[in-house]
């Protein structure tokens, strides 16, 4: 049984307690209200849904040579240790991969063939082959132009399941931590291109007027 001074310093430690979670809370409230992107994630029987989305000032051709610049992914994701055709014809392509994502102790790499269908500056379909790290591994891409004239809106859809033993907490946090990485990572190259290939104002034309001439002036050879 807590004594009356006990009980009154617990209940000032509890009061701290509660400020310190509201406060925390409040701190939560407002980084979700500044992400970049957002995601949403959901599990099911060991199979993985992520859908997540970002907008971005900047023209469709330049986000689709980000989406579609798959031999230099690694450069721009981390987490991407190897990404190279294998074959392309016309709009078809096979792609391999490496990736690696890790939580705490845990660390696993992926390897995926991806079947690649594109619809050049709108969607990039994948679907993975080999089936080596998961039994289905496939999503899109896509590139929407804001009718008014605004940002882009990039959606990105994964369904995964799993190939290899992982407790499900964990495999859950290195995917979805892994798509709010890869968002934020193709993201904020999509800018850096596009601040590259956005063209540098032009300096303001002065005009001069033209001297008068009157007719006497002019003479006729």
């Amino acid at each position: 049984m807590l004594t009356r001074v006990k009980s009154g310093h617990f209940r000032t430690l509890l009061l701290r307690a509660t400020m310190v979670a509201a406060c925390a809370a409040l701190s939560c409230g407002v980084g979700l209200a500044a992400e970049e992107v957002s995601l949403t994630f959901q599990e099911k029987n060991g199979r993985y849904n992520i859908e997540g989305s970002f907008q971005v000032e900047a023209d469709p051709h330049t986000a689709w040579s980000v989406l579609s610049d798959y031999d230099h992914i690694p450069q721009f994701v981390h987490n991407m240790k190897l990404s190279h055709i294998q074959i392309r014809e016309g709009n078809d392509v096979l792609l391999h991969q490496v990736a690696e994502g890790g939580f705490l102790f845990f660390t696993q790499r992926v390897r995926l063939f991806l079947y690649i269908q594109e619809t050049p500056d709108k969607t990039i379909a994948f679907k993975d082959m080999a089936h080596k790290d998961f039994k289905v591994y496939k999503g899109s891409w896509t590139i929407t132009p804001d009718s008014g004239g605004g940002p882009l809106n990039i959606t990105y859809q994964l369904e995964a399941d799993l190939n290899f033993s992982a407790p499900a907490f964990i495999a859950g946090d290195v995917m979805s931590g892994g798509a709010k990485d890869l968002l934020k990572s193709v993201r904020k190259e999509i800018l850096q291109r596009q601040a590259q290939v956005s063209p540098t104002p032009s300096l303001p034309v002065k005009l001069t007027q033209a001297p008068h001439t009157t007719p006497e002036a002019v003479s006729l050879r």
